[in-house]
């Protein structure tokens, strides 16, 4: 039986780079940053007719720094307004317990490419973990309750430090990427991907590989620096015995105590006799006990992944610029992008919410409309006033600068109504990606995603209505003979049986070859020409020209007949002139008729297709023949 494996992901600076996602802390962007986990309920309040975060009491207590404000010598559990003494320009954000919650998920999502199990969340010890695991929403409610307590916000569920982790059970999995050492680098370059910087570790047991994870000797910004971010099978306890004591599950006051006495390292507990260490260890002797002696069966509670990906990011200050937009949604389309790669899938459809300020926006509504009090519809009462709209995909893409170029074009057409106070993205109509082989035989190959993208980006521009794949109908009219079809539509792509029409080499009536029935351009909309014949002056463009010679073609008797408006048309080609006399006209290309200036000699002439309504008897230009 293989001896169980497990990936610790310890996310440090979690909070803190959720905050810098969202742009810069300050207006430097170089001010100390600390953090206080607050409910998913934020509120707001108005001042000075702009409405921000309510700011922070002076009792919170801050739960995350960051490197810059630790150096200051703030530190978790400081209320702010001992932090605010030490460093005056410190920049205190909120963060809500469901980013944290979708943080963590969207790494669990990018390492189940790697491993059987990813889980953000324990089970208690000795009960099997449920097939389906828990669902994200159930998991929130039991995480939301257990922080209910004071002081708790910044626990894990289990209390054994930050609500930080991410574990993967890689059993029997490492061989498949090159051995657990590649298997820790290539999740180095997913959780990076994301926007994180983490601590991992590999272990026999989720507490055995967090502590190593988390008070190992190795280097911060997650790399694996040192051996001890790898435990040999069945050393566990080996590798646990030079961590501090605090990498124990135990309350904070009995590693004090602990420290105390002299006991530092988890070996030197260890080294105590077993019936009076237990005697001092509180409740949860048993499970550290287990830890000591190097097992670790808890068991891992499965993430489940969602079906749709979305990302969502809420602004502490209203922004109203179209660049800074796009900075956050280039960060959210990489994050998109590296949870596609890990699903195997890709991306058909991008829908975009960017939510108003309410106050400005209500506002500006009522000055556009002369009424200050202009009463807002049901859906903005109940969601907020918001710009929404969405960009398709011809094909669906995966890649992050092919998914924000589409979106880019969308926006720089956009003017927003209000500032914007955040950002909803969803990806949807998701789909397996397409797999293409590698070409071996050219020195450089084409990339299959450049069109797609390309496509993309001009159905986000010009509309999706105006790009597409020209196909053959079968009809009669020649203006209904071809159609746009979306460039998505793979049997359009390949084209459809070609239009019916008469044969181009078949013999004309007095005995000579008829000419091709097709015209070489079509106009958008056809020009009224009066009624015609041999001689007759007609006016096109503002110039006047001669009908030289008329060449009968076709007539449709009725095409269409169960339509309201069925066609009965005489098809002709007329010989244009402007000028002197055909004999001495030069001609021109189709659609190239130049009218004589200045009185000079040369004239221009084209053939024309024309059509004459039998009903009426009125003639129109409809387009030119080669």
């Amino acid at each position: 039986m293989a001896v169980r494996r497990i990936v610790a992901i310890v996310l440090p600076q979690l909070a803190c780079e959720l905050v810098k996602q969202r742009g810069p802390v300050s207006p430097s962007g170089k001010a100390p940053l600390a953090v206080i986990l607050g409910g998913d309920d934020e509120r707001r309040v108005v001042t000075a007719g702009r409405p921000e975060r309510e700011p922070p009491a002076p009792a919170a207590v801050i739960d995350v720094v960051d490197d810059e404000a630790r150096r200051y010598g703030v530190r978790p559990g400081q209320k702010v307004v001992e932090a605010a003494a030490l460093v005056a320009h410190l920049a205190i954000h909120r963060v809500t317990f469901a980013e944290i919650d979708a943080a963590l998920g969207r790494v669990a999502e990018v390492a189940l490419g790697l491993g059987a199990t990813a889980s953000i969340q324990l089970g208690e010890q000795g009960a099997p973990s449920r097939a389906g695991g828990a669902r994200p929403g159930a998991q929130r409610a039991s995480r939301a309750a257990e922080r209910a307590s004071p002081g708790a916000a910044a626990r894990s569920p289990w209390g054994d430090g930050p609500y930080d982790t991410v574990w993967l059970d890689i059993t029997g999995a490492s061989h498949l990427v090159g051995g657990e050492e590649a298997l820790l680098d290539e999740l180095c370059e997913r959780v990076a991907a994301l926007g994180h910087r983490a601590r991992l570790a590999i272990a026999d047991g989720p507490r055995l590989a967090q502590a190593l994870a988390r008070f190992g000797a190795h280097a911060a910004d997650g790399g694996r620096g040192a051996e001890a971010s790898i435990a040999p099978p069945g050393k566990g306890a080996a590798a646990l015995g030079p961590l501090p004591v605090q990498a124990l599950p135990v309350e904070r006051e009995v590693a004090s105590f602990l420290v105390r006495l002299g006991v530092l390292r988890v070996e030197d507990l260890a080294r105590l006799p077993r019936a009076q260490v237990a005697a001092r260890l509180g409740p949860r002797t048993s499970e550290v006990m287990e830890l000591l002696a190097g097992r670790d069966p808890v068991p891992l509670l499965p993430f489940e992944v969602p079906r749709l990906i979305e990302e969502e990011v809420l602004f502490d200050e209203p922004i109203e610029s179209a660049e800074s937009l796009l900075f956050v949604l280039r960060g959210m389309t990489s994050r998109i992008a590296s949870r596609l790669a890990a699903r195997g899938e890709a991306c058909g459809r991008l829908n975009v919410a960017i939510a108003y300020d309410r106050s400005i926006a209500r506002l500006r509504q009522g000055e556009r409309e002369g009424d200050g009090s202009a009463e807002p519809s049901p859906e903005e009462e109940e969601r907020g006033p918001s710009l929404r709209f969405h960009v398709d995909m011809p094909v669906p893409l995966s890649d992050a600068g092919d998914l924000l170029r589409p979106l880019k074009a969308k926006l720089e057409r956009i003017e927003l109504a209000a500032p914007a106070v955040g950002v909803h993205l969803i990806a949807s109509r998701i789909t397996r990606a397409r797999r293409v082989q590698l070409d071996l035989s050219r020195d450089r190959s084409a990339d299959p995603d450049s069109l797609p993208a390309l496509l993309a980006e001009l159905s986000a521009e010009i509309g999706a209505e105006r790009v597409g794949v020209l196909e053959i109908a079968d009809a009669h009219r020649p203006e209904a003979r071809s159609r746009l079809a979306p460039a998505a539509d793979e049997a359009a792509a390949r084209g459809a049986p070609r239009a019916r029409g008469a044969d181009p080499g078949a013999a004309s009536p007095d005995g000579g070859e008829a000419p091709a029935l097709e015209p070489a351009r079509l106009l958008a909309q056809p020009i009224p020409l009066g009624r015609v014949g041999r001689g007759t002056i007609v006016a096109i463009d503002r110039h006047l020209y001669a009908i030289e010679r008329l060449s009968f073609v076709m007539r449709l008797d009725a095409v269409e007949w169960w339509t309201p408006t069925p066609a009965s048309r005489d098809y002709a080609r007329a010989w244009l002139v402007s000028g002197s006399p055909s004999g001495r006209a030069a001609q021109a290309r189709p659609g190239e008729l130049r009218p004589l200036r200045d009185g000079a000699s040369a004239s221009s002439c084209g053939e024309a297709w024309i059509y004459v309504d039998r009903a009426t008897g009125e003639a129109f230009l409809q387009g030119w023949c080669e």
